[in-house]
């Protein structure tokens, strides 16, 4: 049975209640803020005029929704991220979440190393196109970052094409391809991302 709500609305200054809002009707049918209520008819028509930076937003937090009801995991802190990681599951460990898309036009996970570091257990990538996800551990990332950092740079970017060759001509591994490696060595071959049905 679905459960009904008078109101959704609550002061945004009380992050708390927010939050415990939100963790007791993640799965219920609520009624939306005045504001949210009147935002909604808009959502499909702006989609067409957001710039790239605005749907990387988005398919961050698209991202962040479908992992963390995909695995059951709990969204972390008040308003999320605030400790250097997104969410937890039921044993305690803790993933920093990472969305990537085609609309960027970029090949890098939006990840700074020296931001996040040693604050989760797992770095989870899920790209949104391709529908392909990979959990990869705290400690694989920081000795692909100390192997893999260049000259007078404090951080390695995490380049991640699937289109790019794992292996050279001579059957070497490409360099360029090594956080693809990474990648496919944590991918979970088994996820099914569920598009919402409308």
């Amino acid at each position: 049975m679905i459960k009904e709500f008078k109101s959704s609305y609550i002061e945004p200054k009380n992050r708390k209640k927010l939050f415990k809002f939100y963790l007791e009707n993640q799965n219920e049918k609520v009624t939306l803020s005045p504001t949210r209520e009147m935002l909604r008819p808009y959502s499909d028509l702006i989609l067409a005029s957001l710039d790239v930076n605005q749907v990387a937003t988005r398919v961050g937090a698209v991202t962040e929704y479908i992992l963390m009801n995909y695995y059951g995991w709990s969204k972390n802190g008040d308003i999320g991220n605030e400790k250097g990681y997104d969410a937890t599951d039921k044993k305690g460990n803790k993933y920093e979440i990472k969305g990537m898309s085609y609309e960027t036009k970029t090949h890098y996970v939006a990840y700074k190393h020296a931001v996040k570091g040693n604050k989760y257990d797992y770095l989870s990538i899920l790209h949104f196109n391709e529908k392909r996800v990979a959990h990869i551990p705290r400690e694989e990332i920081n000795k692909f970052i100390e192997q893999n950092r260049l000259p007078g740079r404090n951080t390695k970017s995490l380049r991640l094409c699937f289109k790019d060759p794992i292996y050279t001509e001579l059957g070497k591994p490409r360099k360029k391809s090594l956080f693809l490696s990474l990648f496919l060595k944590y991918e979970d071959k088994n996820f099914k991302m569920l598009l919402n049905e409308r």
